[in-house]
């Protein structure tokens, strides 16, 4: 199982650069990035690439509905070539409730657009004339001019649900799971392989990833109640509300509500939670605490890609990124894939 880290693209580019040269130093084997409402992800991915020589660059992920899928081909192509290859691509269908107010972006038949996007995108970087006339993306007559053609880019397709997840393993290289627990790893692992069976593909060869959130700080109260505080805001979001009672943590997601809107402290909504959800859905803990049980559960629920996504916990987000990258640096390195 590879180990990668995420980080919030919310850092200066200079400091993003600085955190790229030290997860590599790490031996980590891929740094990500979201796009939200920050620092364009593409271009930081660019700015890591130009900082690193072998760390594999990601974004997880592009909502599919703010760039032109020709736009993406050109991003994704352009970021290839700078990076000798080593650009992962994320794509997900995000929410109505950003991307309609956000970028003036219908949110319609997500499965739909999901599939056509990945096929325009498959025509695109085999060196094709773009031919889809979609019901919900189209590309047509479009053709990369870019000599020579880098490597194709590796596309995680995010998923939740089991249509999105046989998609991913019918049409993408991977997916990229979300606050998943190790059990709801192994469920989606068995519905991606069968996708790509089902599409003739050899199973192994379609990744399944997920981002773990991680929280570390010398005080082991202040770094639970950070992860349990990002858990509570994701599940105010009517997918991730759904995601989570469906793993079977909807009572503790219903206790957490309740307690936040009673104004409980951080440490509260954990206990709100409860030690069940809390340690399926993440892990938290101080500098010398042992993560390796969290990792093996993950490992042998088949998780090819666990990313670290950094939980800010305190003032300083670098500060966080540095405490995990060392809790954890143990295991990195190929010997540890």
């Amino acid at each position: 199982m590879k180990l990668g880290i995420g980080v919030s693209e919310d850092v200066p580019v200079a400091v993003q650069q600085r955190i790229a040269t030290d997860v590599e130093a790490a031996d980590f084997a891929s740094l990500w990035t979201n796009e939200a409402s920050g620092r364009d992800a593409l271009l930081l991915c660019q700015a890591w690439a130009a900082a690193t020589t072998s760390l594999q660059v990601g974004i997880g992920v592009v909502p599919i509905w703010t760039r032109s899928p020709a736009q993406l081909a050109m991003a994704a192509a352009t970021l290839q070539e700078a990076s000798g290859g080593r650009f992962l691509l994320g794509l997900g269908v995000s929410h109505g409730a950003t991307m309609g107010p956000w970028h003036g972006a219908e949110v319609r038949r997500p499965l739909t657009a999901a599939r056509e996007l990945l096929e325009i995108l498959e025509q695109l970087e085999a060196g094709e004339r773009s031919s889809v006339d979609g019901e919900v993306l189209s590309s047509r007559k479009f053709q990369l001019a870019i000599s020579p053609r880098p490597p194709a880019t590796r596309r995680y397709l995010a998923a939740m649900g089991p249509k999105m997840l046989a998609l991913a393993g019918a049409a993408a290289d991977g997916t990229l799971l979300n606050w998943a627990s190790p059990a709801e790893v192994e469920r989606a692992r068995a519905i991606v392989r069968e996708g790509a069976v089902e599409a003739g593909r050899r199973a192994e060869d379609v990744e399944v990833a997920a981002y773990v959130r991680v929280a570390v700080a010398d005080d082991a109260l202040e770094a639970r109640g950070a992860l349990a505080t990002q858990i509570v805001q994701y599940g105010r979001l009517p997918a991730y509300a759904d995601h989570f009672g469906r793993q079977g943590f909807g009572d503790a997601l219903d206790r957490a509500n309740q307690a936040r809107e009673q104004g409980a402290s951080p440490s509260e909504l954990a206990d709100a939670l409860g030690d069940d959800a809390m340690d399926a859905l993440g892990w938290s803990g101080t500098p010398v605490d042992d993560p390796a049980p969290m990792l093996e559960r993950f490992r042998e629920a088949g998780l090819d890609h666990l990313v670290l996504r950094v939980v800010t916990v305190g003032p300083e987000p670098v500060d966080a990124v540095h405490a995990v990258t060392r809790a954890f640096d143990r295991f990195t390195g190929p010997s540890r894939d």
